[in-house]
């Protein structure tokens, strides 16, 4: 169990350097989990723009050795002043063939910055939301998992596309 908060701490840290030094990044922010993501809980962020934005945005996944698939399914949503613009079902690959998991991180940590967005226009005067909900499922059963295991934390991440230029 320490090794397990080790390696949280760990990722967050290394997670925050990376996003403080990077001139390019709009927004992040992430919500933690204590014993893995409950289909009640979803992941809502809310923000309201200081100043015009166009740029990318990424879903990020922390997740650690109790996670017990290869892929994973979202349903993201983006809101401008309360008002659905955009709902996605989106599914991302979360471990290789052999069952090792993709994305960054040491020890049983790995995060995975996922695409979701691209040459998106977000502008100052709208209050904007992101609702992110997990969608997996048992094989054969009609119902979501109440909980999904391993699943550490999910953020956000906007990244202005100054970087390209």
């Amino acid at each position: 169990m320490i090794i397990r908060k080790a390696n949280k701490f760990l990722m967050i840290f290394f997670s925050l350097c990376f996003l403080a030094c990077s001139n390019y990044v709009w927004y992040s922010e992430f919500k933690d989990f204590k014993n893995g993501w409950p289909l009640s809980a979803p992941a809502i962020f809310s923000y309201s723009a200081t100043s015009d934005f166009k740029g990318n945005i990424y879903i990020s996944i922390r997740n650690d050795n109790y996670y017990p698939f290869s892929n994973i399914f979202l349903i993201a949503s983006l809101l401008e002043n309360g008002i659905e613009i955009s709902n996605d079902t989106l599914e991302y690959k979360m471990a290789d063939k052999s069952g090792k998991f993709l994305g960054k991180g040491f020890g049983s940590v790995k995060e995975s910055l996922l695409f979701w967005k691209e040459n998106i226009t977000l502008t100052s005067n709208s209050k904007y939301s992101v609702v992110i909900k997990h969608a997996m499922r048992k094989n054969d059963s009609e119902f979501g998992m109440k909980t999904l295991p391993g699943i550490i934390s999910v953020g956000i991440n906007m990244i202005d596309n100054k970087q390209n230029e």
